[in-house]
């Protein structure tokens, strides 16, 4: 794949995210492509790849603010309210997540067919959006895909244990990220240490989130990427994923055609939340792939590219049609 064009975005509050670009500049339909907590543009490049490769599709990846080498932006700490921020103090918020896609949009594509793919908070980001923006939905955004996520609940996240045990690990992961948020500067310090391609760093990231037949070179990618994002976001957007609730939004998005993808095997967002999200978007398509776990793009990439191009080719074929 030829080298990306880059670009930066300024979001509503001065943050400035960093967007990367390959594919057509002319091509008929653009990809937005969100990615997850802790992750960045790296996450989506093998969709990148293949979608460029085609010639037919532009293709822009972002980083999420605090991820990669996007700012954080001066309301860092103006979002997360209510329980949520009772927990944990104040911190960035879902919401201003969507305001920033949505000026990702504004900036650079200000005219033709969209299609929108969200992974984990990626596609929480998509369900802001669509809250804040309902009328882009059916309009310029043709098609969604949502993979690996929820619109909501994960404050009773279990990770696949019985509820009695899930219980007191949930309350040890809050006061990790408690003691992370009060000194992100000395986690930076611990993380900087910690190994991403041992078999115990490799068996510990499988587990929570690969498949068992996941292969190795991925998992050591995302502990690479994740090793990567800075402790303060680490942290930081933890109480946004608990406080998150987009349940009253997911009408808007039938408006556009919608894949909906879940792994079998994921303890961060369980296939029963993409059964729900499913259920809530009209004329959504549910996809469970088998014996994968929470980081599907990069653990079996063609299963999620395959639905991102049968978006792509329906909003191609809408585009011909309206010509």
């Amino acid at each position: 794949m030829a080298d990306p064009r880059f670009h930066i975005v300024v979001a509503f509050d001065g943050a400035e995210l960093h967007v990367e670009e390959d594919g057509a500049a002319d091509a008929p339909v653009t990809v937005v492509l969100a990615h997850g907590w802790t992750l960045s543009v790296r996450a989506w490049r093998a969709q990148a790849a293949a979608l460029a490769a085609t010639g037919q599709v532009r293709v822009l990846r972002y980083d999420q603010r605090g991820h990669g080498f996007s700012t954080q932006g001066g309301a860092w700490l103006e979002g997360v309210t209510g329980a949520a921020a009772d927990r944990f103090g104040p911190g960035p918020s879902v919401d201003q997540l969507g305001r920033d896609l949505a000026a990702v949009l504004d900036g650079l594509v200000p005219s033709g067919p969209v299609v929108l793919a969200g992974h984990s908070m990626g596609g929480m980001t998509i369900m802001a959006l669509a809250d804040q923006r309902p009328d882009l939905f059916g309009g310029r955004v043709v098609g969604v895909l949502l993979t690996n996520t929820s619109s909501g609940g994960l404050d009773r996240l279990t990770l696949g244990f019985p509820q009695f045990v899930a219980k007191p690990v949930r309350g040890s992961l809050i006061k990790t990220m408690r003691r992370i948020a009060a000194r992100p500067g000395k986690a930076d310090a611990v993380r900087a240490k910690q190994a991403t391609s041992s078999r115990l760093a490799v068996a510990q990231t499988r587990w929570l989130l690969f498949g068992r037949r996941a292969p190795r070179a991925a998992i050591v990618e995302c502990n690479e990427i994740v090793k990567a994002c800075p402790s303060a976001t680490l942290a930081g957007f933890f109480p946004a994923l608990l406080a998150h609730d987009k349940r009253a939004a997911l009408k808007a998005l039938g408006g556009a055609e919608v894949e909906v993808v879940a792994s079998s095997r994921d303890r961060l967002t369980p296939a029963g939340h993409s059964r729900k999200l499913a259920g809530a978007i009209p004329g959504a398509r549910l996809t469970v792939v088998a014996g994968t776990g929470h980081m599907l793009p990069m653990e079996r990439p063609e299963a999620v590219t395959e639905r991102l191009t049968r978006l792509v080719a329906a909003a191609a074929a809408r585009t011909e049609g309206a010509a």
